[in-house]
């Protein structure tokens, strides 16, 4: 249905407190699912523990470890996380072949595991690599416990594809533990690119990949495991190590995501907080939401609050040094850019330093994102608006095929911030929306957009593009739809600040 509105007489549905990162920390009157609170009640840290330690039983799971021995290596990893998907009740399950350029001839394969919608392929897909390494990457025989990375996220995927089958969705929720990632992103650039082979015209609604979420115990501290990191590019994507942060005043469809795990991961998990990283990854870092990035669809990476590797958080340090150095109240030991004494990517790893109710908590919150999108209806289409922040913006849009809307809601967010004001209702008896009406002082500067809600209240990711709104005008920025844009290349970096893959 074509919706062309100029409301002035709004509702006024939630009025959210503006805390750190949008979570409703205090009952201010979201809506959420009962039975989604019933399933993350559901979530087990043993079972993640549990996951974990098996992986790292195997003791490598370097992509090429094929013949590393009886019960080793990632064959061996492979074909455990095959039964243990095929274990649950209602997943179709595939061993997913993909080419790696240091094995060719060696068997190389994601696992995918699905639960089929009402929609069958419109599809919320979460994942984490499986595989591991040790110091030299193309290392397929030493040992590479991986206990955090990957043995945690691997854990992860599996509980949350426990917990939430049973249960019905309009969306496909879809399950990948990729291979190939620790070398390069092979298994997930390969999937991201051919979901055909599983789905008919495939709408991936959203992507949430985590990695390293084990909440390792020497580098974080109790108040460090009630926050989360969740990193999310702008347009051009953040992404090498001399790239500069992001910033408010940009838009992208990762963006939109980071503010539905904001808002609807800190309703249903208010016991954990995020922590918004305006970078598609660490400096000169990346893992598998990077592949699902670069096919333009929405992405972004959960992980702890620290990890026990010299890895920088971010270049907000400015031009010298780049990139910026590791926190400084990590353990030294953590700190060896040789990753020798670090747990990371090196034998240290192992799950006797992973914390499996942090770990617990994550999957909690991908939990609640993955289902309320899953039951929610799709974003408004088309969506624009005119006017200005002065005189008053007129919205335009289309609303989703599916057809079981019951409102739509507005919103809108400072040039400064990463997060909405109050939602406000769309009624239908006309009138323009205002400023004061979203928040903000006549002439302020801000982005806005809507969102579909059903009967239940479950609602959808925010249109794409955000309009930006001044007191001159409203336009889409001109670079919106060039979402998989990189930033320009930088000069050469120095050989250890390349590209390194978790």
């Amino acid at each position: 249905m074509k919706r062309t509105l100029i409301h002035s007489g709004l509702v006024l549905m939630i009025a959210l407190p503006l805390v750190l990162v949008g979570f409703d920390l205090g009952g201010s009157g979201v809506t959420t699912d009962p039975e989604i609170s019933a399933i993350l009640s559901n979530v087990n840290p043993n079972n993640i523990f549990n996951t974990a330690q098996t992986l790292q039983n195997f003791r490598t799971r370097q992509s090429c470890s094929d013949v590393a021995g009886p019960n080793q290596g990632v064959t061996a990893a492979r074909d455990y996380l095959f039964a243990q998907y095929s274990a649950i009740p209602g997943l179709q399950v595939r061993l997913d072949p993909f080419v790696h350029p240091n094995c060719p001839a060696a068997p190389t394969f994601n696992v995918i595991a699905w639960l089929p919608g009402r929609h069958p392929n419109r599809l919320v897909i979460i994942g984490g690599h499986y595989d591991s390494r040790t110091t030299n990457v193309l290392d397929n025989t030493s040992n590479a416990p991986a206990g955090n990375d990957a043995g945690a996220q691997t854990g992860v995927v599996l509980e949350l594809a426990r917990v939430l089958s049973g249960h019905r969705y309009d969306a496909t929720l879809v399950f990948i533990s990729f291979s190939g990632e620790e070398q390069g992103l092979y298994g997930s650039a390969s999937i991201a690119a051919n979901l055909t082979r599983y789905f008919d015209e495939p709408n991936v609604v959203a992507m949430l990949n985590t990695d390293i979420p084990g909440g390792d115990n020497t580098a974080n501290t109790a108040a460090d495991l009630l926050n989360f990191r969740l990193y999310s590019p702008g347009i051009p994507r953040e992404r090498r190590s001399t790239d500069a942060d992001g910033t408010t005043d940009n838009t992208s469809p990762s963006r939109g995501l980071m503010r539905y795990v904001g808002y609807w991961g800190g309703a249903y998990v208010p016991i954990i907080t995020m922590q918004p990283l305006l970078r598609e990854d660490r400096p000169g870092r990346g893992s598998d939401h990077t592949s699902f990035i670069s096919q333009a669809h929405p992405a972004v990476r959960f992980m702890e609050t620290h990890e026990c590797s010299p890895s920088p958080v971010d270049n907000s340090c400015g031009l010298v040094p780049l990139p910026c150095p590791p926190p400084q109240q990590i353990p030294n030991f953590c700190k060896d850019p040789k990753f020798i004494t670090t747990h990371q990517h090196s034998p240290n790893d192992l799950v006797q330093f992973i914390t499996p109710t942090y770990a617990s908590r994550i999957a909690q919150v991908m939990a609640s994102v993955a289902a309320s999108l899953a039951r929610a209806p799709l974003a408004p289409q088309e969506f624009n608006a005119s006017g200005n922040s002065t005189q008053g913006v007129r919205l335009h849009f289309d609303g989703p095929e599916d057809g079981h809307v019951d409102h739509f809601v507005v919103a809108a967010r400072s040039i400064n911030d990463n997060f909405y004001r109050p939602r406000v209702v769309l009624s239908d008896d006309g009138g323009r929306v205002s400023a004061r009406r979203l928040g903000f002082n006549r002439g302020d500067s801000f982005y806005i957009s809507v969102a579909s809600v059903d009967r239940q209240g479950h609602e959808s990711l925010f249109a794409y593009p955000e309009v930006r709104c001044d007191a001159n005008t409203c336009a889409i920025p001109s670079y919106a739809f060039d979402v998989t844009a990189p930033l320009p290349m930088p000069p050469p970096p120095p050989p250890d600040h390349d590209i390194d893959d978790d």
